[in-house]
């Protein structure tokens, strides 16, 4: 007789549930999923000890008739998904049927359903158990999840802490209510309201609601498209950090899913502008046409695969550097809190205006407004046999000033000294502002290094090859696309044995620093991994590291010419707002919020 059986469905639904159903938070995401595909308007979540003993979740959706009231307990029985073309164009957040008999399968269901107000059903569903009987209601449906993990005590006693489960529960309920403005959202925890959405389309209002007035003034609103993909939302000013990726939301067609090649383009796009540990806060909703989309590859939906995805990737990159150059501001120290008044500006007024987000009191200072109409020396390169030797500094002249407005806005700032031989202070119209001196030297010369290796890079053989050490299976994966991506961008490699590679040639800025195996391990690594090995991040990267090393330290005595000139020349780069690393090159304290320190009259 043969091995092989056909599962029964209770054991078929409790295996779906381990994919499906890990933590009460997955039983909300598919309730209130199934209320988005029903068209619901207003989306109701409750959950008490922490989803454990219980969770509502109530709509006024479609709602379901007697005849699906109990079909949408069997498994792979869904509205959703009818044929397989549709397979390919998913339009809808569920399609596999698999949510409510999984949901079943561990818990005790009752769902209080109608197609229309007035005449509606009660079903009673646990396990393989299911009974109905008629019940009067308004249209839309309710279901109520207790004793979850009743019959899997494992699953049951592998939950985290009640703590811990209610930020996963609420974590769902805001990037859902972040995919969707124009519905409004209730969130109740033990009874007490934890959010709310108003539901009023406005996805500003909705960022304040969930992570407070104080992160919705430092955004700034994104648009742009291509045939293929369009990109809308808000991104954060440079000093709106976090320590982790936890604030990076990409919502694709309204799906909030992981996409870690838009992650990772959008800290590219960063770089400039924040510290290397820090991560931007960033709400991204993508739409695309369901047909670049597959959404089945994941048992959760978290992640998804796309077509044309490097076009996604410029859009994203070029879109989100153009707005961060348009805010470039310096840091506020923010010592204070604003004044109370303007804690209540409406968001609604803003989100009409989105590219006038900062009506609210800004927390950095736009260099912009502080303009001098002196002529700027800027420094050039005069160049011997052994390299760089010294530098020329050429005046620019006023017909000059028209081609490039941002590189040659000077502010009128005043030297008042240098503290601890590490900072200098300048004296403007608002306040004054704190340098640092070695992370302006470094924009500068990250700048004036960029200028002269991004034009064009020589090839060196060197004398004695480079060996790298691969394993066997790298070997067997180094292909011949790969050596022809590696030499495209100057690397000739050859066999060196049966786990060697030796390099014949490569680009003369790589081995700047005597960094050059480090950097061509890592291009390898790129290589193997399936990676585009993008050789401007890895000039950029270079490059930041030269200007690190040959810009002015902290305890350099500075005279009060070097601290004017230091002035002038980080004001002839094109973002003297920051060092190549991120970090703040100016610190504003504005004269209010000195003031206020110091309790003066009339504050």
């Amino acid at each position: 007789m043969g091995k092989i059986k056909v599962m029964d469905s209770h054991l078929a639904n409790m295996i779906a549930a381990g994919e499906v159903i890990e933590r009460p938070s997955s039983v909300i995401k598919e309730l209130v999923e199934n209320a988005l595909d029903a068209h619901a308007h207003h989306i109701e979540v409750s959950i008490e000890q922490a989803g454990r003993k219980k969770i509502v979740v109530q709509d006024d959706g479609d709602g379901m008739d007697e005849e699906d009231s109990t079909l949408c307990f069997t498994r792979h029985a869904s509205s959703k998904l009818l044929d397989e073309y549709q397979l390919f164009r998913i339009k809808t957040l569920g399609f596999r049927g698999e949510a409510l008999p999984s949901i079943a399968s561990v818990s005790k269901v009752t769902l209080y359903t109608a197609s229309e107000d007035g005449k509606g059903s009660k079903v009673e569903a646990s396990e393989d158990e299911i009974s109905r009987e008629d019940y009067a209601r308004r249209k839309g449906s309710t279901f109520e999840i207790k004793e979850l993990f009743y019959n899997t005590p494992v699953r049951l006693k592998y939950l985290k802490s009640d703590s811990t489960e209610v930020a996963s529960c609420l974590d769902v309920m805001q990037r859902i209510a972040l995919a969707y403005p124009e519905v409004s959202f209730d969130f109740y925890i033990d009874g007490k309201k934890s959010f709310s959405t108003t539901g009023r389309n406005e996805l500003l209002e909705t960022i304040a609601s969930v992570f407070g007035n104080d992160v919705a003034r430092k955004m700034k609103y994104i648009h742009n498209e291509t045939l293929e993909y369009q990109i809308e939302g808000y991104i954060g000013k440079p000093e709106l950090t976090r320590a982790t990726r936890y604030y990076m939301i990409t919502l694709l067609n309204q799906r909030n899913v992981y996409l870690p090649k838009v992650q990772k383009t959008l800290i590219d796009a960063y770089k400039d502008y924040i510290f290397s540990s820090q991560y931007p806060f960033v709400i991204l909703h993508i739409k695309a046409e369901p047909s670049l989309v597959d959404v089945n590859v994941h048992p959760s939906k978290k992640e998804v695969r796309l077509s044309s995805e490097e076009i996604l990737l410029d859009l994203i990159k070029d879109t989100v550097k153009k707005a961060l150059q348009e805010m470039m501001s310096f840091h506020d120290a923010s010592i204070v809190t604003p004044k109370k008044k303007e804690e209540n500006i409406s968001l609604l007024e803003e989100e009409t205006k989105p590219e006038t987000v900062e009506i609210y009191r800004p927390r950095t200072m736009d260099y912009n407004q502080y303009v001098s109409t002196q002529d700027i020396e800027v420094p050039t390169l005069k160049k011997e046999e052994n390299g760089i030797k010294k530098e020329e500094v050429t005046p620019i002249k006023e017909t000059q000033k028209e081609e490039n407005t941002i590189k040659n806005q000077i502010p009128n700032w005043k030297v008042i000294g240098q503290i601890h031989q590490t900072y200098i202070v300048y004296e403007g119209e608002d306040g004054f502002y704190l340098m640092d001196q070695h992370a302006a030297m470094e924009r500068i010369n990250y700048e004036r290094f960029q200028n002269l290796y991004n034009s064009h890079y020589d090839i060196v053989e060197p004398l004695i090859p480079l060996t790298i050490e691969l394993t066997l299976g790298d070997m067997r994966r180094l292909s011949e696309e790969k050596l022809l991506a590696l030499k495209e961008i100057g690397i000739s490699v050859e066999l060196f044995g049966p786990t060697t590679i030796r390099i014949l040639s490569y680009p003369t800025f790589i081995d700047e620093k005597g960094m050059g195996a480090i950097y061509l391990e890592n291009i390898f690594h790129d290589i193997l991994e399936g990676n585009k090995v993008d050789i401007k991040e890895l000039r950029r990267h270079v490059i930041a590291t030269m200007a690190c090393k040959a810009s002015i330290k902290a305890n350099d005595i500075l005279s009060i010419k070097e601290m004017e000139d230091l002035l002038k020349r980080l004001f002839s780069c094109e973002n003297p707002t920051c060092c190549p690393h991120g970090r703040p090159t100016v610190i504003h304290f504005s004269t209010y919020d000195v003031e206020k320190l110091f309790k003066r009259s009339g504050i």
